[in-house]
């Protein structure tokens, strides 16, 4: 059964929110909920707009927010919610729009995966479309969870009907984020995708996407030796894409840096500075980014930049991941292992890399600088991830882990690589849960 865009986003914002934000939520399509989760097609038109609604309307948030916070996007309007973000420190307060967007949409669409979970068992298909079913909701329950511990410093694993979900940290979420893909993975191998499945989720390389979250994930858990084998796992020339119509659905990153007059903008070399100024030569600027004369007036005095590459356009699609994070993984778990020849192996792959599948090509020489020195290769690793991996949402977590020793400041902070370490949690997460912990510090 095939359902409008529109009626997809529908059935998304009504269904299987159980947000452990809105204990009073109302179910007011009960009926409809209970028949879309009964059946097949059911499942299917959910898988669909799950997809959407996080590909079109999450991703917004959960890129722009932190890269306010981490120079990637400057301020150019001076509108209250990316003014706060880029101002960081304590003031941003537990209403600022952002940042409870984040966690709303997060929560949401957690929740929808969480639905279709508890139900796909108990309707008949055949063996690889509910194959295909299953590991599709674990690996975005897996991704909606491993986003928001990018982001905050807690949060809940499971969503609660009556608001009241317990909290777990970083280290018990990340772990139940790579147990998700594992049993995603086990889902697949016993029974392969059917062509039925498929073709709800046009773009994506299910089993490729498992693997690359998987390395993504047990790098931030410091699983090294598991991030080396997932990210070894991953086909370099598969292209797994988040599509875009150019209307109902539209490229979230084109809709809030690029269309009309945008808030924000990239800022001038990506926002580094200093050891992190991307080379004269390298590919990546050009792809990423084109010179505008404008200037943050009002927060730092940054030159901004006109957004291209994957954000040109509202139909331009974005890649669910990159080859080259990749090879920054790996790159990253060995030099963590204390094997650096091989972490300046994989750095070099990055930077002279010039067969990308996406285009993203530095097209650089080899790395000059200290091999044999561990923070070396490490600052290396984060200049590449900063620019390779531009306005994909992990700057912050990036930032945070291979710099734990930078203490943001608590007061207005324009100039460094990042100004907060977390979030504040939504004031309707604390208004409506008594389990909400204590805003971080910082």
């Amino acid at each position: 059964m095939k359902i409008s865009n529109i009626k997809l986003l529908l059935i998304v914002a009504f269904v299987g929110i159980l947000s452990s934000c809105t204990k009073d939520f109302d179910n007011i399509n009960e009926a409809a909920d209970n028949q879309i989760f009964n059946t097949k097609a059911g499942l299917l038109a959910v898988t669909e707009g799950l997809t959407q609604h996080y590909s079109a309307t999450t991703l917004i948030r959960a890129i722009e927010v932190p890269g306010l916070s981490t120079r990637e996007l400057g301020d150019i309007e001076g509108n209250l919610t990316p003014m706060e973000l880029v101002s960081g420190g304590l003031l941003i307060p537990n209403d600022n729009a952002g940042t409870v967007d984040l966690w709303t949409n997060l929560s949401r669409d957690k929740g929808v995966a969480e639905s279709i979970l508890a139900s796909v068992d108990n309707v008949d298909m055949p063996d690889g479309t509910k194959s295909g079913i299953k590991a599709y909701a674990k690996f975005f329950k897996a991704v909606t969870l491993g986003t928001l511990i990018q982001n905050f410093e807690k949060a809940p694993i499971n969503n609660q009907s009556d608001g009241q979900a317990e909290f777990s940290d970083k280290a018990t979420i990340l772990a139940e984020c790579i147990s998700l893909l594992q049993s995603a993975k086990s889902d697949l191998a016993a029974n392969p995708i059917s062509t039925e499945f498929q073709s709800a989720i046009p773009g994506l390389d299910l089993p490729n996407i498992i693997n690359a979250f998987s390395a993504r994930f047990n790098l931030y858990a410091g699983n090294y030796d598991a991030a080396l084998t997932a990210a070894n796992a991953v086909d370099l020339s598969s292209k797994s894409e988040w599509k875009y119509d150019g209307s109902v659905n539209r490229n979230p990153v084109w809709n809030f840096a690029v269309n009309g007059n945008p808030d924000t903008k990239p800022q001038d070399n990506f926002g580094l500075t200093g050891i992190y100024v991307p080379e004269a030569g390298d590919g990546r600027v050009a792809f990423y980014i084109s010179p505008s004369p404008i200037v943050e007036s009002m927060f730092g005095m940054h030159g901004v930049e006109d957004a291209k590459g994957f954000f040109e356009s509202a139909s331009t699609s974005l890649p669910v991941y990159l080859p080259g994070e990749m090879m920054l993984i790996k790159a990253e778990a060995y030099a963590m292992k204390n094997d650096l020849t091989n972490a300046v192996a994989q750095i070099n792959l990055v930077r002279q890399k010039t067969n990308d599948v996406f285009g993203v090509n530095a097209g650089l020489g080899a790395w000059t600088g200290n091999a044999a020195n561990k923070t070396d290769v490490l600052n290396e690793i984060y200049k590449n991830r900063c620019i390779e991996l531009f306005m994909s949402g992990m700057r912050l977590e990036d930032s945070r882990r291979i710099h734990s020793s930078f203490v943001p400041s608590p007061a207005i902070d324009f100039y460094s690589e990042r100004n907060r370490n977390y979030y504040p949690y939504p004031y309707n997460e604390r208004a409506n849960n008594k389990n909400c912990p204590a805003d971080p510090s910082i």
